[in-house]
């Protein structure tokens, strides 16, 4: 089950198996969510890093 947005802490860093386990959607999702830039996160390395104000606004629309 999904969260409310209050739970997120908007500063924070999620990676894309947090944020499938906030949104309560699968990795691959997440990142067809990233690619189409529905999601907007950013690439460290070879991972994604999603802010949590970004979640919030996902969550919102």
């Amino acid at each position: 089950m999904p969260i409310s947005t209050k739970e997120i802490d908007s500063a924070k860093l999620y990676t894309v198996a947090e944020t499938c386990r906030l949104l309560a959607i699968t990795e691959q999702t997440v990142r067809k969510h990233l690619a189409q830039r529905r999601l907007i996160g950013k690439k460290v390395g070879r991972r994604w890093m999603l802010k949590g104000s970004e979640i919030q606004k996902f969550i919102g629309e």
